[in-house]
């Protein structure tokens, strides 16, 4: 009883099982819309990393250019057990590569003392970083083994490759990047990680182009040999972007 003397009955309504559908439904579908938002946000800002990292990296061979007198770091150098290597890699893989057991020692590279920072050669989107330390390959065109190149010889260093973002595989995984062979079209589209393996027939060989990581949005961060980063979207990056006469 209350006050008035009256009796007052209160009635909960709860929801039926159709409303309680309709909510969860239109939840969903908010979600669906907002999380791929997030998402691009996100990969965004990955990327803005990455183009970041790979400016202090062009920086940092612009600086050892100079001090070389002109002569770039090599990709990769089997032959001198590794010695004189942009990044550094761990035994046995300085004689040989050995799947599943090689890692990259950025701070015992060429260029460590113009960088200083382990975590500039990784890319934010790379999600085997943590295993390998290194996002990025460069051109072997610019150095490998004991052939020495110098800037001179580059024609068009604001269209030569530097850097590219490098997928990780446990067959085959190197600091060195090679997208030029014999019988290779400079036309040729680098093929991203996730596509089918693109080959051409050169006297009775058959050669497939080594892709690069397509880790945003489809697309790749190329550093160039002038020190700006490119992005390039899936089928954008040519092999003839990693030749230094072009």
């Amino acid at each position: 009883m209350f006050a008035d003397g009256k009796r007052h009955d209160f009635y909960c309504k709860a929801f039926t099982l159709i409303e309680v559908l309709v909510v969860i439904a239109i939840i969903a579908v908010i979600l669906a819309i907002v999380f791929p938002v997030f998402a691009g946000v996100r990969e965004k800002g990955r990327t803005a990393a990455c183009i970041s990292h790979m400016k202090q990296l062009g920086d940092a061979f612009r600086m050892y250019v100079q001090d070389y007198d002109g002569y770039f770091p090599r990709a990769i150098n089997i032959l001198a057990e590794g010695r004189g290597m942009w990044v550094a890699l761990s035994p046995p893989c300085t004689v040989a590569y050995v799947p599943g057991r090689c890692h990259y020692l950025p701070e015992q590279g060429s260029l460590y003392p113009y960088v200083k920072d382990p975590a500039v050669y990784v890319c934010p989107s790379d999600p085997y970083a943590a295993e390998t330390r290194l996002s990025y390959a460069m051109n072997v065109d610019l150095g490998a083994d004991r052939i020495d190149v110098h800037e001179s010889m580059i024609t068009k260093p604001a269209q030569t490759v530097l850097l590219v973002e490098n997928p990780y595989s446990r067959t085959f995984h190197s600091p060195a990047f090679s997208a030029t062979f014999l019988g290779a079209s400079p036309d040729a589209a680098i093929p991203c990680h996730y596509e089918e393996e693109r080959c051409v027939e050169v006297g009775g060989l058959v050669l497939c182009f080594t892709p690069v990581a397509c880790y945003h949005n489809d697309a790749s961060n190329v550093l160039l040999v002038d020190g700006h980063v490119k992005t390039f979207p899936r089928g954008m990056l040519k092999a003839g972007f990693f030749r230094i006469r072009q």
